[in-house]
């Protein structure tokens, strides 16, 4: 029997790459001052319905349980943070700032690094509009790509208020701008054409939009999107706070980054600044700011801006650049060369295992010979030889399973001898 379509069984190297992107992650949000959270993996469907309407159910696992109760596994984590905001930390002083990691699903067609059951990370801040909340949000993504040692990681920043003021402006309101924005986002020529039609924008405003999903670059491009805008007032603000955000951002430590004015976020809930990651043109981790949601899951009107990272494909890029630093699994193997001295090699695996080493011992009873193909097939570099005449003097061997080299160390000092192992 097979795991399930579109899931993976994690062990070894990628299992060991992706706890080391979660180890790296979780010191830099603690660094920010972030408090970690966590949800449960299945919610009621209507908080996902909610905003994205009955359409979003097919993208989702979504069944009724024993009672009949519409529920669902969760798609994504920062509804779930905003229903436990509403529920249980609104009185908290503001901002709210919380992170998490945590399993999500998504009936999806499996793709190359994209599965229907992923790892996701992320952060958020609730409870402030201010654009320095915003720039702390980029500012903390960018340091946790440059912690993993990524040096080719693209940030791209654009304002999504642009493109829905935009839409109003010709004549599509709310809602109905959603099925255009995910179009925008899938990058489809074919899609967009298709959803302009279908909203009835005129061809004046459709090269509006099309010039301005086109913008992409350096700082300057935001000179070119105000001729475009001008006449429509709550752009030309959108633009002013987009400008306010980057304004922060050297302070805040980030100096690589680029606008793309076309970004439109594949969640209906972003209302103004967003931003995605890219890693050799594969996207890893985008946000922005939604200051609707919790609104819409019945809190008070509450700003909040976040980011959500894709483990699975950081960590599988890692190990693909042979980025991740892998450790062994194991100090050492401890053999007994026969059956009886068995139970004082217990007592020294025990030893070391309390002094803090990763030890093992061969619980197959195997003779001394096969125990060492054993050895040599975990591919242990040590191994600690228990032997009755060297358990007279106080010793054991420690033997050099990569230079074949072995040396009588003193039971007590085993531990110190065996911890400098790479």
């Amino acid at each position: 029997m097979q795991a399930p379509r579109g899931t993976r069984d994690l062990l070894g190297d990628e299992l060991l790459s992706i706890r080391h992107v979660m180890r790296r992650m979780d010191d830099v949000f603690r660094r920010y001052g972030y408090e970690e959270i966590e949800t449960p993996i299945f919610e009621h469907l209507e908080l996902f319905t909610k905003k994205s309407g009955s359409s979003v159910v097919s993208q989702l696992y979504a069944f009724k349980d024993k009672s009949s109760r519409d529920l669902a596994l969760r798609p994504e984590i920062t509804a779930p943070v905003a229903r436990v905001y509403i529920q249980r930390l609104r009185s908290r002083p503001k901002p709210v700032k919380l992170y998490y990691f945590g399993s999500c699903f998504r009936y999806e067609e499996p793709q190359s690094k994209r599965w229907r059951q992923f790892l996701q990370s992320g952060a958020e801040i609730i409870g402030t509009d201010d654009p320095a909340a915003d720039a702390e949000v980029a500012a903390l993504t960018s340091h946790i790509m440059e912690d993993l040692g990524f040096a080719d990681f693209e940030l791209r920043l654009g304002h999504i208020r642009l493109l829905r003021e935009l839409l109003s402006h010709a004549g599509v309101k709310n809602e109905a701008q959603d099925p255009i924005l995910r179009a925008v986002d899938s990058k489809e020529e074919s899609r967009i054409s298709e959803e302009v039609r279908r909203a009835g924008i005129k061809p004046a405003e459709e090269k509006l939009l099309r010039e301005l999903i086109a913008l992409r670059g350096e700082v300057s491009i935001l000179g070119k999107a105000t001729p475009l805008l001008r006449g429509i007032p709550r752009a030309t603000a959108a633009l002013r706070n987009l400008q306010a955000i980057i304004d922060y951002l050297p302070s805040l430590g980030v100096k690589n980054f680029s606008l793309d004015l076309g970004i439109a976020r594949g969640l209906d809930y972003y209302t103004d600044f967003v931003f995605e990651v890219y890693l050799g043109g594969v996207q890893v981790a985008g946000g922005g700011r939604y200051d609707g949601l919790v609104e819409q899951l019945g809190g008070e009107p509450t700003p909040a801006v976040g980011v959500a990272f894709g483990i699975d494909r950081i960590a599988q890029t890692l190990l693909e650049r042979k980025m991740v630093p892998l450790k062994d699994r194991l100090n050492c193997l401890v053999l007994p060369v026969d059956a009886s001295v068995r139970a004082e090699a217990m007592e020294v695996v025990t030893e070391l295992r309390r002094a803090g080493l990763a030890a093992d011992i061969d619980l197959m009873g195997r003779k001394f010979g096969k125990a060492m193909e054993y050895a040599n097939a975990i591919g242990v570099k040590r191994v600690v030889v228990i032997g009755p005449k060297e358990l007279k003097k106080g010793q054991v061997i420690v033997r050099d399973m990569v230079t074949g080299k072995q040396e009588a160390v003193a039971r007590q000092d085993l531990p110190r001898a065996l911890k400098p192992v790479a």
